[in-house]
């Protein structure tokens, strides 16, 4: 396994981590938490020659975890998960705290 620590800054320039799994042996790859900064994200991934990822799984519903989430999945593809009873918060601005960080809504 290929574990890879990026810390991305989020809408409001407040540091988050992102994570990259890999699996040296099928090559399918996970993102965690593309909080932000999502060509930061997919140049690692281009340097790791992954050209699709397999899942992007968020921890939680906050926004500062999900920021560059839209745009990683248009370049990269994968599945987005999530834990079912976090799920709702993506959709919630009172949940996701989106509109506290400027971000707009997302739709996937």
């Amino acid at each position: 396994m290929i574990l890879k620590k990026l810390p991305v800054k989020t809408n409001l320039e407040m540091p988050t981590n992102c994570y990259i799994v890999e699996d040296e042996i099928t090559k399918e790859t996970m993102v965690i938490d593309p909080g932000g900064e999502s060509e930061k994200i997919i140049n690692m991934l281009n340097a790791m020659e992954i050209d699709k990822i397999k899942y992007i799984y968020l921890t939680h519903c906050h926004g500062d975890h999900f920021g560059g989430l839209l745009d990683l999945k248009e370049k990269k593809g994968g599945k987005v998960i999530i834990h079912r009873e976090d799920a709702e918060g993506l959709y919630n601005k009172e949940i996701s705290l989106t509109y506290y960080i400027g971000m707009d809504d997302i739709k996937l």
